[in-house]
């Protein structure tokens, strides 16, 4: 098929039923073409994981025939799940396997962001002053055509300044931007990507063990969690006496500044200890982190892991990340938890199932950081004796700074 297409149906000639046939439309140059019946579909989706992947499946013979061996990397994609558009992205590998009983073709698709994760981070600057975290994230993608969208407002926050790596990845500066805004950030099915905070949009219906749900792992644990919490000065420990219990206590009194976090479900001692570090105006940043480190900690030590035998909720729309979902136990005892993770798996002999992750929502919130910049004391003088002067990201080397916020 040829020209543009305008629309899924005029393809796939489905209507708005839900369907969880996978198809993918490539376009390579200016010609578009749908190809469907794969035999074996795996999508990989979640808040964590980037870029959002497909492996599809074919036998040879039905290959040639649909034009697959026909398809090359670098190839525009967009994966499909019935009449919903699951992500948008690029052909990365198509992988042949020649064996004594059996000749497939496998096509591995990435999504769009692919390039923020393995591509360096381009910029006209490298030093921002008096900047926003959505307008330099926007800046970063838009170098490979992506675009950043805000969910409620999620990311619109002003910082003092920010620094950015010559090395670094875009993904790596457009993560250390989300942890200064306290969200979170994933792909999008129209190939961009968006800045959120925890989800609170709830699925229509949940997982129940009995009915959707063919296998369920759960965990209680204590590994990694800690009774406390405490922030302490970066100072060397100097002991003038003898490290005995008295003497233990007088030097931690010395070095605490009185923020502490406690997890209640731990029962024996186990301290933690996290540095106040230079910049750390109040100590904000370093209160915030202990609780952090207490919620987060507390979150990942109660993971579900369950196999449902659906693609979609109860009113049909599919499972995705950051959504949360109700989980029924064997007892009836109710959790509502994020969706932090999905695999998507279909097979002509298995059918179709989906192994879903899901967590606390506090298990996915943003580590605290303080801006680098601002723990830097040349920096923070160079600030301060450059009151008034906006050097700023521009989103093209001309660009005029007061437009780094649009």
């Amino acid at each position: 098929m040829s020209g543009a297409l305008t629309s899924i149906s005029d393809f796939l000639g489905w209507d708005n039923a839900s369907s969880d046939q996978v198809s993918i439309v490539v376009t390579s140059g200016n010609a578009s073409r749908q190809i469907t019946n794969w035999t074996s579909a795996v999508l990989r989706l979640g808040i964590e994981i980037m870029p959002w992947t497909a492996a599809l499946g074919m036998t040879a013979a039905r290959a040639t025939a649909a034009g697959v061996d026909t398809l090359n990397p670098g190839d525009t994609c967009q994966v499909y799940i019935g009449s919903d558009l699951v992500f948008t992205g690029y052909v990365i590998t198509v992988l042949e396997d020649l064996g004594p009983e059996d000749h497939l073709i496998e096509v591995q698709i990435a999504s769009k962001s692919v390039d923020l994760v393995e591509c360096a981070a381009e910029f006209s600057t490298f030093q921002m002053n008096s900047t926003n975290v959505l307008a330099i994230a926007r800046a970063v993608a838009s170098r490979v055509n992506i675009d950043v969208i805000s969910i409620n407002d999620a990311g619109n926050t002003d910082i003092l300044a920010f620094s950015i790596i010559l090395t670094e990845t875009a993904y790596e500066v457009i993560e250390r931007l989300s942890r200064l805004a306290g969200i979170l950030f994933y792909d999008q099915p129209d190939g961009n990507i968006c800045m959120s905070a925890v989800g609170t949009r709830r699925a229509a219906s949940g997982f129940t063990v009995g009915q959707n749900v063919e296998r369920i792992q759960t965990m209680r644990s204590l590994g990694g969690r800690y009774s406390k919490v405490i922030a302490i000065n970066q100072n060397t420990v100097s002991l003038f006496t003898d490290p005995h219990v008295d003497a233990l206590a007088s030097q931690m009194n010395a070095l605490t500044v009185g923020i502490e976090a406690t997890d209640p479900g731990v029962p024996r001692k186990r301290i933690m200890f996290i540095p106040v570090e230079n910049g750390d105006e109040n100590n904000k940043v370093c209160q915030q982190r202990a609780q952090w480190e207490v919620n987060r900690r507390y979150g990942r030590a109660y993971p579900v892991t369950l196999t449902a035998d659906s693609w979609r909720d109860a009113s049909g729309q599919l499972w995705l990340p950051n959504t949360l979902a109700p989980v029924t136990a064997r007892d009836g005892t109710v959790s509502n938890l994020l969706i932090g993770e999905l695999t998507l798996r279909q097979t002509v002999e298995d059918g179709t199932h989906a192994d879903v992750v899901l967590m606390p929502s506090s298990a996915f919130s943003p580590e605290p950081l303080l801006n680098p910049v601002l723990a830097d004391r040349f920096i923070q003088a160079l600030n301060s004796a450059q009151t008034g002067v906006d050097g700023s990201i521009a989103t093209g080397d001309d660009a005029p700074a007061e437009n780094a916020g649009q």
